[in-house]
């Protein structure tokens, strides 16, 4: 009726939109068979549903407007500094900690903005948005020595290629070395929660997903690359799978899905040309002083990391973090803050307003206005309303960090992205002259992701609704027959499980956990190192 142990399988990105119709194809047989044996649902990202918010709300079982994390990217609307997000923003207790003060060892892998690692009785290795060179990305400090004579340093995914076929070459092979670090680490010592998230769907979908169109020149060669990935990643499970004892329940989650990108929008340039945003120099300026590289540089690049020894690699990435010195501010430095009323700062498109001119008194109207504005945006070259929805913040979230966020919230319509604010200074084609653009990637994040579940007291062949991200943690406390956080605002999924299950023993909650994560914030030099991680895997 309970599980003695709970493995989470991560795959970031992952939609039912590919893995359903693999299935049918009989491509994905150990995830068909998952599936047969257990729940699966269609799993509700955040709101946005980026990468940090949505794996933070896995972790804590919490919605952003608790656990303080509303995107990659935060803006000090006091200060204009722009950082990238760590564990120390978060305000809420993941689980790994939750079951660590319990008495009971837990341990997480490569989960994004998990940086610095909680001090867990068990492990943590952090995930994206871990500056490039931190010493301090493994708990136990200890652990780090052995992981690393034995697989290398550990990054969050495969390194960029600018060559596609390489590049995917190297996502199917950081596939099956994040299976083989889980399955070591599975080895080393019991654990009762252990988690361990695969970059490489999210990657390949963000690269690959304009091959999928027949028109592609190359779709011939790189048009089935994404279900490569997925056919790795399922080949992946099935051996996590056996390494598990007989009396674990076994969740797969993703974080959001993925779905085609078309075009981008910049934001920044719409609210210039209606007067809320006011900049003190030229964007074209703003370019010219960090280039983008030429296709010639990026083959240069390439192989050097082919011939060179890795000392030599890390004294280049060491010295090239330092051009990232301004990156995340450089749009925010050439901004007239005295004649600006909002900016839009962070990868999702959020709008911060400057408490210098926007007074209390003064948002509803500028909430409306923004409103009507942004949904009126017709593409001229499409006939599409680039944005599906543009909130207040008090809209979409309730809790104690509902301040941090950005003050207004925009979701953009299907194949639309906004062109991000530092992205300017690595476009390749320049600062945009419009508003809109074309975009690095061709596949962008959607709503809904995966999620899974097996194992002792579990429903079989059972399809749930109504999932949603914050859900996951409480519902596999309860199959470890813990009780949930009453701070959490997940509430476990009682159709994941059988009704004699239920009867014998109902949901239980229990006061929270305070946050175990205790080190400094994210420095400058810090967010540069992280800066520079993002450019290397294309993020920037």
């Amino acid at each position: 009726m309970k599980a003695a142990h709970v493995v989470v399988v991560g795959w970031d990105g992952a939609t039912f939109d590919i893995v359903k119709p693999m299935i049918a194809a009989g491509r994905m047989p150990v995830l068909e068979k998952f599936l047969r044996d257990g729940v699966h649902a269609p799993l509700c990202s955040t709101v946005p549903p980026v990468t940090p918010v949505a794996w933070t709300s896995f972790a804590t079982g919490c919605t952003p407007g608790r656990h303080g994390i509303f995107d990659a990217l935060t803006l000090d609307p006091a200060s204009h500094e722009v950082r990238f997000v760590s564990a120390t923003m978060r305000r809420a207790a993941p689980i790994w900690a939750v079951l660590s003060d319990r008495g009971r060892p837990a341990g997480a892998v490569n989960v994004p903005v998990t940086w610095p690692p909680d001090p867990v009785d068990g492990l943590v290795i952090s995930g994206m948005f871990t500056p490039s060179y931190a010493e301090d990305y493994v708990h136990p400090p200890e652990l780090r020595e052995k992981i690393e004579a034995r697989f290398g340093p550990c990054r969050d995914s495969p390194n960029m290629d600018p060559d596609p076929g390489r590049y995917l070459q190297n996502l199917l092979a950081g596939v099956d070395a994040r299976c083989e670090l889980t399955l070591w680490l599975m080895a080393q010592k019991p654990l009762d929660y252990f988690c361990s998230v695969f970059m490489e769907s999210d990657r390949v979908q963000h690269f690959f997903w304009a091959y999928r169109d027949p028109s592609h020149p190359d779709h011939a060669v790189l048009g089935q690359a994404i279900e490569a990935v997925y056919e790795r990643l399922d080949a992946a499970l099935g051996r996590i799978l056996d390494a598990c004892p007989p009396d674990t329940a076994v969740a797969l989650v993703s974080d959001h899905g993925a779905g085609p990108l078309k075009r981008a929008i910049f934001l920044n340039r719409w609210l210039m040309d209606n007067g809320f945003l006011t900049l003190s120099g030229e964007l074209a300026a703003l370019a010219a002083r960090h280039h983008a590289p030429s296709g010639l540089k990026k083959a240069v690049v390439a192989l050097a990391k082919a011939i060179l020894p890795e000392s030599v690699l890390e004294a280049r990435r060491k010295a090239k973090s330092k051009a990232f010195a301004r990156i995340n501010n450089l749009f925010s430095a050439i901004v007239d803050w005295d004649r600006t009323t909002c900016v839009s700062e962070g990868i999702a498109g959020g709008i911060f307003f400057n408490p210098k001119l926007v007074g209390e008194a003064d948002r509803a109207e500028l909430t409306r206005r923004l409103k009507e504005g942004l949904l009126a945006i017709v593409d001229p070259q499409t006939g599409a309303h680039p944005f599906a929805a543009v909130y207040a913040r008090e809209e979409l979230y309730n809790g104690p960090a509902v301040s941090g966020a950005p003050d207004v919230i925009t979701l953009c319509g299907p194949g639309y992205q906004v062109l991000v604010p530092h992205e300017i200074a690595l476009y390749e084609q320049g600062a945009p002259t419009g508003l809109f653009a074309t975009h690095k990637w061709s596949g962008r994040h959607e709503q809904y992701g995966v999620f899974a579940l097996r194992g002792p007291g579990v429903a079989a062949g059972v399809e749930l609704a109504d999932a949603a991200m914050a859900d996951v943690t409480p519902t596999l406390l309860y199959a470890l027959d813990e009780a949930v956080p009453e701070n959490m605002d997940g509430r476990v999924l009682a159709g994941a499980f059988t009704a004699e299950t239920l009867a014998a023993r109902p949901p239980q909650t229990t006061t929270a956990t305070a946050s175990m994560t205790g080190a400094a914030g994210t420095d400058g030099a810090q967010a540069n190192q992280i800066a520079d991680e993002l450019s290397d895997l294309g993020y920037m």
